[in-house]
């Protein structure tokens, strides 16, 4: 359901690899803590021209595929959408969606061009990124401010942007992920939280994706956001209080939480 229109699509889908082989592009676009089971279903059908390309919050599932794969089989993506699932089959689409793809190294290699016009052809928004890692990381400051205090606040997002003491917040998180980007040689922009901020004014009545896991009694992506962000931080001596704080609020909250 889009835009007050209903389309209706047939794909070939199976839950048993061996059906739909041979593999040419594999794409993972499922939740984060789902990735390790998805290889291990997939690793028998991958072959050695195989690419992958992840499409999935966070900033290190590259790094994940990249423990059983070479980087010649592996493709970067940032997905940008608004839509839940209302049922089993049936999406609500309500935002714009948009695809980069690019290669880790930043190259603009003949397969990343091919992957891009295949989308396009589609009907799909998509470009070539040049620096897509730097990418997941300001996807990253939007999910890791986003969704966690969508669930502490317990509400859409208009309870953040409307919060004086929750926008604090807001910055005490994105200081600490800019902090450790540049720690691992990624610069993001003093400015970069505010872009988010303007641009979310226009969603001010949206939940996000982990709200709406929280409130279904589903697990979240907690640990690959402020986590992620707190054992990096920890690996690299760097103090994070607020996403390791903000970690174990969603964590504490999930627990006791009934859907």
């Amino acid at each position: 359901k889009s835009k007050g229109e209903v389309w209706t699509f047939h794909p070939k889908v199976s839950v048993n690899p061996s059906d739909l082989t041979p593999y040419d592009l594999i794409i993972i676009a499922v939740k984060r803590y789902s990735t390790e089971d998805v290889l291990n279903k997939l690793q028998p059908f991958i072959r050695e021209d195989t690419l992958i390309l992840p499409l999935q919050n966070g900033v290190d599932s590259e790094e994940e595929i990249l423990k059983r794969f070479p980087d010649s089989q592996v493709l970067g993506g940032i997905a940008f959408i608004g839509a839940k699932l209302e049922e089993t089959g049936v999406i609500i689409h309500h935002g714009a969606g948009s695809l980069s793809i690019g290669e880790l190294d930043g190259k603009e290699s003949d397969r990343v061009k091919d992957v891009v016009r295949i989308f396009k052809d589609a009907g799909v928004p998509a470009k070539l990124s040049t620096d897509i890692l730097k990418g997941k990381w300001k996807k990253l400051c939007w999910n890791a401010v986003f969704n966690p205090l969508s669930v502490i606040l317990n509400g859409p997002i208009e309870y953040i942007l409307d919060s004086k003491d929750a926008l604090n917040i807001v910055y005490g998180i994105f200081n600490e992920i800019r902090s450790l980007a540049e720690k691992k040689g990624i610069i993001l922009s003093e400015g970069l939280m505010d872009e988010h901020i303007n641009v979310t004014q226009k969603l001010r009545g949206y939940h996000t994706s982990m709200y709406e896991d929280f409130i279904k009694g589903r697990p979240t992506e907690i640990d690959y956001f402020n986590g992620y962000v707190c054992r990096e931080g920890t690996k690299h001596n760097l103090p994070v209080p607020v996403n390791c704080t903000i970690t174990s609020l969603v964590k504490a909250i999930s627990c006791t939480h009934i859907s």
